[in-house]
């Protein structure tokens, strides 16, 4: 009998009601949300497995590779432009609480699988609650006009298609009423070759500052997953994740029409000196990540636990890991989990 009112319900049987967002529901700003569904096991072995065969090596299961061996191959990707073997490593992430404006970019990128919540079929019920705030928007206290004049604009928009969908319109056609930023779910698969490219332009201080919530989420996914002693490939695969300026060695955005960068000039002094990338020890790789660099989230703000450059070893770990406090720009080592 439920199954029949449901149906009577829309005007288009594949019409379902969406899942209510977690963090709407809680009352709470909606914000991206970022898992990690799986990812290769022995990532690093797996590369290296295929990319010894270069040199005559056969293997054919991966834990023959000791990690010294397998650190060496990975590094050796870096250096050539014959990079395959990084496409044996794959990431299938879920992201949540993500806007519809956010996959409008991310399904850009061609070399990757998505599956995304459809709003031809997925009835937002809960559209008033999950339209994400936009930095400037959710920065401002309740009682400000400007955040007023935007609640009342979301609630009379999601009041307008719930009437629809209500009154027979199907889902495929009422969504044409809803917000940029009316948040969804998608499931994404790619390889690591790709992944790593894709951050060059997501990582840069150009981008729109949702990418630097989701990256910010990609990197934790990718450090906390697997067994914790066998992390060590985690923390050398995030070391691929730079701005693009670190994979081609300069900026290229300097239009009077391009962002603020916070390390541009930095950039620029050591393109101009013919510095290789690998002595750009005074620029942090995720420094676009911090306030100043990028705009942020009210929820971002304070501590960040970043992964950062390599900076030696402390006897039992081979890297450190800093927590930054953005807005004094302090780090602390500590150990990672």
């Amino acid at each position: 009998m439920a199954a029949d009112k449901q149906i009577a319900r829309f005007a288009d049987v594949a019409m379902f009601e969406a899942k209510p967002n977690d963090m709407a529901s809680n009352g709470e700003q909606v914000e991206p949300k970022v898992h990690l569904v799986s990812m290769t096991a022995q990532p690093l072995r797996t590369m290296a497995a295929a990319s010894l065969l270069y040199k005559g090596v056969i293997v054919t299961d991966p834990m023959e590779v000791i990690k010294k061996d397998a650190i060496f191959e990975f590094g050796e990707m870096t250096k050539t432009k014959l990079q395959a073997p990084l496409e044996f490593i794959d990431f299938h992430f879920f992201f949540e609480g993500v806007t519809r404006a956010f996959t409008h970019q991310l399904v850009r990128q061609r070399t990757a699988v998505y599956v995304q919540e459809s709003l031809r079929f997925a009835v937002k019920a809960n559209a008033g609650l999950e339209v994400a705030y936009p930095p400037s928007i959710a920065e401002l206290e309740d009682d400000d006009p400007a955040r007023a004049i935007w609640n009342n604009a979301v609630a009379t928009t999601a009041d307008t298609y719930n009437g629809l969908i209500s009154n027979g319109i199907p889902a495929e056609d009422a969504r044409g009423l809803l917000p940029t930023n009316i948040t969804t779910r998608v499931h994404y698969k790619t390889n690591l070759r790709n992944l790593s490219e894709h951050a060059g332009l997501r990582l840069c201080t150009q981008a729109q500052y949702e990418w630097k919530q989701v990256w910010y989420g990609m990197i934790r996914a990718i450090l906390d997953y697997g067994p914790v002693h066998e992390r060590w490939q985690q923390r050398e695969i995030t070391k691929l994740f730079k701005p693009v300026c670190f994979q081609e060695g300069k900026c290229g955005f300097h239009a009077t029409s391009d962002r603020f960068c916070s390390i541009r000039d930095r950039v620029d002094a050591h393109a101009s000196a013919g510095d290789p990338v690998d002595q750009w020890t005074d620029i942090d790789p995720f420094e676009p990540l911090r306030e100043g660099a990028a705009r942020l989230s009210p929820a971002m703000k304070g501590y960040l636990d970043l992964p950062l450059r390599y900076c030696g070893t402390d006897g039992e770990h081979e890297e450190h890991t800093y927590i930054y406090h953005i807005q004094e720009y302090k780090c602390f080592g500590i150990k990672p989990s």
